[in-house]
């Protein structure tokens, strides 16, 4: 990851599932926010596993992060059509951001794969942002089972001081 605690989230747009054009650094100023940059709409064996596990984790704990006023954003570099598709499949209760030209996983530095022209997020990440666009923590790499609490957490707690570069 480029990017660490206390760095502020970048400013960039995607296309969203719902089929408006979002930006990252402007849809947290409405709340806190949870994205999962993941691959598994079009990703095979190991990685779509996990990527799977993660947006199961998000799925069960869906409400207690809407409750807790935490936005939850599943990012993929998937197609829109593909994202689409793998939101009915899947009946998620969150948006997905289309990251189709790498710009997002770039600025952040999410490891991808590359099988053909198709590229994905290798293994999940979570980054968490506060309501005034600031990373609280990356989660990497995510246990499906510690995944919620560590983001509720992570938004209860003060940013990390930085010891230096």
């Amino acid at each position: 990851m480029k990017l660490k605690a206390g760095d502020p989230l970048p400013s960039v747009g995607l296309r969203a599932t719902d089929g408006y054009l979002l930006n990252l650094r402007s849809f947290v100023t409405k709340q806190p926010a949870l994205f999962l940059f993941f691959g598994a709409p079009s990703l095979a064996g190991a990685g779509r596993r996990r990527g799977l596990k993660a947006i199961q984790s998000l799925m069960a704990g869906h409400d207690r992060l809407r409750e807790a006023g935490i936005a939850v954003v599943g990012i993929s570099t998937d197609s829109e059509e593909q994202q689409t598709e793998f939101v009915a499949s899947q009946e998620l209760p969150f948006l997905l951001f289309s990251d189709e030209r790498r710009s997002a996983v770039g600025l952040l530095g999410i490891e991808t794969e590359a099988d053909g022209a198709n590229v994905n997020v290798v293994n999940p990440v979570a980054v968490v942002v506060d309501r005034e666009g600031f990373i609280r923590t990356v989660i990497d790499p995510i246990e499906p089972e510690t995944l919620i609490d560590q983001v509720v957490r992570s938004l209860s707690e003060p940013i990390p001081a930085t010891t230096g570069p």
